[in-house]
This record gives structure tokens, sequence and C-alpha cells, in this order.
């Protein structure tokens, strides 16, 4: 069951997910910004738990994916101009991911996650 959750926190912190669940309308460039790194930490905090069910490489990861991903949003969100919006700043990541795709740890993260679930299991 830890393994599920923490995949489901790889899925909850991925970036395109996290805007997707986000995306509001209006709001500045700084308002998104902090809600999507605030999201990103609760998500993680909520599930700390979980790091004395899975092994110390899983873990390290999934603390590695939400450092990450809360570094995207902040290099982002300065390289805007200070009167964006945080639907401006929601485009700007997604459209460094599309170009990028492996500019996120997140399909490692849940591959390795995946691959010790099964281990366990058989």
């Amino acid at each position: 069951q830890a393994y599920e959750r923490m995949i489901l926190l790889t899925e909850r912190i991925a970036l395109p997910n996290l805007i997707s669940r986000l995306n509001t309308t209006g709001g500045s460039l700084r308002e998104m910004q902090i809600t999507l790194t605030s999201n990103i930490k609760q998500e993680f905090e909520y599930n700390v738990t979980q790091q004395i069910y899975v092994s110390a490489e899983s873990w390290d990861a999934v603390r590695n994916l939400k450092d990450q991903n809360t570094m995207i949003v902040n290099q982002v969100a300065s390289f805007l101009p200070q009167d964006a919006s945080g639907h401006d700043l929601n485009r700007a990541i997604l459209e460094m991911l599309a170009e990028n795709p492996k500019a996120t740890l997140h399909n490692i993260v849940s591959d390795l996650l995946s691959y010790e679930a099964k281990k366990l299991m058989s």
C-alpha cells in the first residue's frame, strides 16, 4: 500500500497533472507560483510517513522529484515578466516540458516505484 501511495503522490505532483488540477483563470504569476509550489509541498508532507515503508532509493527519488518540480516552477517563473499571469506561468511550464520531456524525473520515479512494488509482490 505504501508504494501505491507513493505512485499516487508522483502522479499528483507531476507538473501537467498539478497544472490541470489547479488551473484557474485569472491570478498573477506570483499567486500561481505559490499555489503550485505549496501544493507540491503539501502533497509531499501528507505522505512523508510512507518513507518508512519504502526503500531509501525510492524515497530519495520521490524527494528529488518534489525538489525538481519546485525548482522548475520557480525557474520558469523567474524568466517571465513580473506582470505575467498565472496562466502564462502554466503555459510556459507545459511548453518547456513538451519541448524537453526528459526535463522531469516523473516517469523515472514512477517506473522505479512500480518495479519495487512488483518485486515485493512476487
